[in-house]
Formats: structure tokens, sequence, C-alpha cells
């Protein structure tokens, strides 16, 4: 009975002090480096900033034998198509470059009239993200607050560049 009511005890410890209650605020990130994943009392972190990164979703190098392997467990097209099929049943919202809305049209004429931005031609994109990081836990949590596609831009059979698309947005 004391064995059981003691785990008890500890257990409740251990969740009344997780990461989830010690949340720190945006102005605590703002007080202290944003480049320091820490905290004084080791709740969760945000790195302060976004993060951008790009992706591609094809091998850039098309006579490299061994980069096929590594996409050989992702379905690209049916990521691409997944994108375009979000778009045209208003899941997503997206935008150009400069945040302005387009319209379903302009994304099909887009995708049907201009060979350079044909589906088969999406090859990557860029990610916008905030990072939080909980040093109890040791987990990181990334949310996607933009995603740019882009498109191949192909040279002596390499993917050189990416074309900018258009960007998702995600709330």
């Amino acid at each position: 009975m004391k064995i059981e009511l003691l785990a008890i005890l500890i257990l409740a410890a251990i969740v009344g002090t997780s990461c989830t209650e010690n949340r720190v605020t945006e102005s605590t990130l703002n007080d202290s480096r944003s480049d320091v994943f820490q905290s004084a009392n080791g709740g969760v972190v945000s790195s302060g900033n976004t993060i951008v990164y790009n992706v591609y979703l094809k091998p850039q190098d098309m006579t490299d034998p061994y980069a096929p392997e590594l996409y050989e467990n992702f379905n690209r097209e049916a990521f691409v198509d997944s994108l375009f099929e979000a778009i045209y049943h208003n899941r997503a919202q997206v935008t150009d470059m400069s945040g302005n809305p387009l319209t379903i049209d302009s994304i099909k004429t887009l995708e049907i009239e201009d060979p350079r931005y044909f589906r088969d031609k999406l090859a990557g994109v860029q990610f916008t993200e905030e990072w939080t990081f909980c040093p109890k836990t040791k987990t990181m949590t990334k949310k996607v607050r933009k995603m740019l596609v882009g498109y191949e831009l192909v040279e002596d059979s390499m993917i050189v560049a990416l074309r900018p698309g258009f960007v998702f947005t995600f709330d």
C-alpha cells in the first residue's frame, strides 16, 4: 500500500512538473538570447525565431545511380497530387511570394499551360518553421508556418536550382 501511494505521488510530481505546465512566454524569450535553448525553470523553450530550409523531393543529380535510394520510401507523386487536391478542394490557403492570395483558376492555368510548372517538375519545398524544445522530456516540436513549392531548373542532368512556385500558409 505504501509503495503504491509513493508511486502515485512520484507520478503526480512528474506530471505536475511536465513541460506543458512550464511554458516560457514570448516576452520571456524576447528578454533572453533567442539562440539558446534553455530556461531557468527547465520548461518548454522556443528558439524565438523561425528556421527556413529546403527539401528536395527527387534526386538533384539524375546521373547518380545511388541517389534514388534516398527517395525509395517517399511517394513524390502522391505527395504532389495531395498538394494540388488540397488547393482545388479549398482545403489550403495559397499565395504568391508576396503574400497575395491565388485563385484556384490561376493555379490550374499555371499547372496546365506553362510546362515549367507541370507537376512532374515540382522538385522541392522550402519550409518556414517554428521549433520548440523541452529539455525535461528531451522532445522537440516543429510547427510548419509556410511551405513554398519549387520547380526544377535542370542543366546537364542536374537540378541546379528551384524556381519558386506558390506558398502554402498554415495557421
